[in-house]
């Protein structure tokens, strides 16, 4: 299967990323709360929502009635992650699946689909990390590495962090982990309401870690550059409408919808700007550091600067390990001292 590299969690990778897999019309904005109107904000259709947390392990009980079996919901594409690193690409691929009727997957993900139509969730994870598209698109985003370094497991002192995608598919809402044996119903929904039901789901997940902070919202939703494109197409067509008429408020109707106009005009600037944003800190994520680093590295050490630099730098290290043990002492502390929960329903 070969390795897939790790990604940075941030909306300009994920929405190179998914224009890289033949997506059109899609882009990933983050959210920053969960707050009343967070989503009306967006200004856009919004297809599915990506979560990133602190993963810990936790049983799951086969006669769970929250937890379905795949079969159970052949509508639902659900496959289970059998490679390391590919949560994020496979919670995106999660959302793209289940809304291909109002999305543009492209020629390649829709083929895909289509041929994993039947298979069971292992076998569809495996074909997957198998996928070249995918693959590709997914390691477009390896860091130039000058050095091998060594390979292991994750410990059980270290952070482990998850993607996992909530979707509404045929009017119910989904969790689709692919760590999990199946798709997780949350129940009846509405294009209008899911995304107010996806919220108490997300914040359950703060249960196994009441203290932590470190963790990541997006949504993918339709492309902002195309809709602010369409509003100014219509807004230019209606304005050639009215000069066209000889009614008297003409000049009233247009000067209204030039002001519209100017606005979305201004609102097309603001996207187009942060797009040139992200593709160039996606070029500099891609970029090879390495031998300006090696650079200096010689330099300092031509200079005598650096011995201390190092010794400064172990410091720092040895703190950090030192509040790290501190915080998870106090989580285990605080997770002792909380009634056990159990599962929704």
């Amino acid at each position: 299967m070969g390795d897939w590299c790790t990604i940075e969690s941030d909306p300009g990778v994920f929405s190179e990323l998914i224009r890289a897999m033949g997506v059109k019309g899609v882009q990933v904005e983050e959210l920053y709360s969960l707050g009343d109107g967070v989503f009306e904000e967006l200004g856009a259709p919004v297809y599915g929502l990506i979560f990133l947390f602190k993963w810990k392990e936790e049983p799951i009980s086969a006669n769970s009635a929250w937890c379905l079996d795949a079969f159970n919901c052949p509508d639902v594409f659900f496959a289970s992650q059998v490679i390391n690193n590919a949560c994020a690409t496979q919670a995106i691929i999660s959302i793209l699946m289940n809304c291909d009727n109002s999305v543009d997957v492209g020629d390649e993900l829709r083929a895909f689909k289509e041929f994993t139509r039947e298979f069971p969730p292992e076998s569809r994870g495996l074909a997957l990390s198998n996928c070249a598209t995918i693959k590709t698109a997914h390691n477009s985003f390896a860091r130039p590495e000058q050095f091998v370094q060594e390979k292991r497991k994750a410990l059980e002192d270290d952070d482990v962090y998850h993607f996992i995608a909530y979707v509404p598919v045929n009017g119910v809402l989904y969790e689709l982990d692919g760590l999990k044996p199946g798709p997780i119903s949350l129940g009846q929904c509405t294009q209008q309401n899911w995304l107010q039901l996806a919220t108490p789901a997300i914040q359950r997940i703060e249960r196994y870690a009441k203290t932590e902070i470190r963790f990541n919202l997006m949504a993918v939703i339709k492309s902002r550059r195309d809709i602010f494109t369409e509003q100014l197409k219509h807004l230019q067509e209606a304005r050639e409408k009215a000069v066209a008429t000889a009614r008297a408020d003409v000049v009233t109707e247009v000067g209204r919808i030039d002001t519209e106009i100017s606005q979305v005009t201004a609102n097309l600037a603001v996207e187009e700007e942060k797009l040139k944003g992200w593709t160039a800190e996606n070029v500099r994520r891609r970029h090879n550091y390495v031998p300006f680093l090696v650079n200096m590295i010689r330099v300092l050490a031509e200079k005598g600067q650096l011995e201390g630099l190092v010794d400064q730098a172990v410091q720092i290290q040895k703190e950090k390990k030192e509040k790290k043990e501190a915080k998870k002492a106090q989580e285990e502390q605080h997770a002792q001292q909380q009634p056990t929960q159990a599962p929704p329903q």
